[in-house]
């Protein structure tokens, strides 16, 4: 397998008969000991180079990438023309595409769109797209924004890896078909959800859909979205690209990979010692909270204290807070909620029992949702926005069966990205959907507590804060 240089230019040797060379020019993506993506010029041409690196699965997933490509072509849709499948001269597994000039990531595209309009334009461009593949038997299996390029208005389906199809190449049925598309709305985040009407509306006419089609559509985004959610979840919790767990000492430590190596390996070496050291902004029994400045920034550590032995021979056997908060710090990220970004998380551990935890965030400079509406008055013309921002987060809380847990004012931050959800080690998902709609009203009775019952502001929230029975 080829173990590949730090820094291009490099070359690599094709495997067929005139053994000709491509010089490797750029490192689009890598995942070590796996992938790598390379832009690279061959025979006076531009081309993509994907390596297949895994020592044991690298020729299955050549295989699966080739199959789809070929699935893709054979359906007459489009896809970057590949121009070499085969191995390099180490016999490592390789696909040579032709490079498409001043394309974009669907996602890329997405994520510049500056308003409703461009975005509707692309999501229908798209599931038109998708509803192309679905009419010859052809779904992706992870179907999300990066695997489409844009370019001159031409949409090219990319990541064959991902595609599968029909042995008899007949449409999808509608079960199938509505659970794709689910798949593919589950990766936008929900308070886009209003553009997908008409979106569903155009997939529906293009596929001859009876128009009771959306309910099963609807129910398969639920599931979709809920399956995405804890499936991201559970992966912050284990070693992969985008995150890395280790052992020191008694610390057990989860950290995102991309956090500052050096000061990591100092927290974890002495991590009471770097709190203490850090600028305090709550000092309790259950809980210490110090603000620090560090080569990345600032970060928040909190540190969940022990409060007696009483209190830890209760808590040893259960997850930590820390944990909780690590965890639910991702699913509010992977729904589309604005948290501060989750850095690392960590357990002094005595054997199978936990002991002390330590939760980093970065800083979020905002005020507290408390401050912000201090005087109790009914939100001016210049708070409506901030208030309208806080009702549609109970809307996506209740659609999406999340409970917060301590819904103090003080635990959401204006800032100028919109509110943030801080506070986290009692948010969670609650299986059964009458157990989640009696915790919801009790969050939203708490958050409408912060102010008098008798106050314009407490009347303008009960008004306008979702129901359980409004989704």
């Amino acid at each position: 397998m080829t173990a590949l240089p730090y820094t291009c230019p490099f070359s690599i040797t094709l495997d067929h008969a005139d053994h000709t060379e491509i010089v490797c020019r750029e490192v689009l993506r890598d995942l070590p000991q796996k992938r790598c993506v390379l832009r690279g010029e061959w025979n006076q041409r531009q081309v993509l180079v994907k390596l297949f690196l895994h020592p044991v699965s690298a020729h299955r997933h050549w295989l699966r990438e080739k199959q789809g490509v070929e699935r893709l072509i054979d359906a007459d849709l489009t896809t970057p023309p590949l121009l070499f499948s085969g191995k390099l001269t180490d016999q490592t597994p390789v696909l040579v595409f032709e490079f498409i000039p001043q394309a974009f990531s669907a996602l890329h595209l997405w994520q510049h769109c500056s308003n409703d309009t461009e975005r509707l334009t692309l999501l229908n461009n798209l599931t038109m797209e998708i509803a192309h593949q679905h009419a010859h038997g052809i779904w992706q299996k992870d179907l999300h924004l990066g695997n489409f390029l844009i370019a001159e208005k031409t949409i090219y389906t990319i990541d064959g890896d991902a595609i599968d199809g029909k042995s008899d190449k007949t449409a999808l049925g509608p079960e199938r078909s509505a659970d794709n598309l689910a798949l593919f709305q589950a990766q936008i985040a929900p308070h886009f959800d209003h553009l997908f009407s008409s979106v569903v509306q155009h997939y529906m006419e293009q596929r001859q859909f009876p128009a009771q089609w959306q309910h099963q559509f609807n129910q398969q985004v639920v599931r979709q979205r809920q399956k995405r959610r804890l499936k991201y979840v559970a992966k912050s919790f284990r070693i992969c690209s985008e995150f890395f767990r280790s052992r020191h000492n008694n610390l057990e430590m989860i950290q995102r990979r991309d956090a500052s190596a050096a000061f990591i390996d100092q927290f974890k070496a002495h991590p009471d010692q770097i709190v203490a050291s850090g600028t305090l902004l709550k000092d309790g029994n259950s809980a210490t909270v110090i603000r620090l400045t560090t080569p990345d920034g600032d970060w928040v550590i909190k540190r969940y204290n022990i409060k007696n032995l009483w209190h830890g021979l209760k808590r040893c056997l259960r997850r930590t807070r820390a944990s909780v908060s690590w965890g639910n710090a991702h699913r509010l990220k992977i729904s589309g909620i604005s948290t501060p970004s989750a850095i690392a998380m960590a357990e002094k551990r005595f054997g199978p029992l936990r002991l002390t935890g330590y939760y980093v965030c970065d800083f979020v400079e905002g005020e507290d949702v408390a401050a912000y509406f201090a005087d109790g008055n009914e939100p001016s013309e210049s708070q409506l926005d901030t208030a309208n921002r806080l009702v549609e987060l109970f809307r996506i809380f209740l659609q999406l069966g999340i409970v917060h847990g301590d819904c103090k004012a003080t635990n959401f931050l204006v800032t100028d990205q919109g509110i943030a959800v801080i506070d986290l080690d009692a948010m969670w998902e609650p299986k059964s959907h009458n157990r989640f709609n009696k915790l919801y009203r009790r969050d939203r009775n708490r958050f409408l507590r912060n102010w008098k019952t008798d106050s314009a502001l407490y009347r303008w929230f009960d008004r306008h804060l979702p129901q359980p029975d409004d989704i």
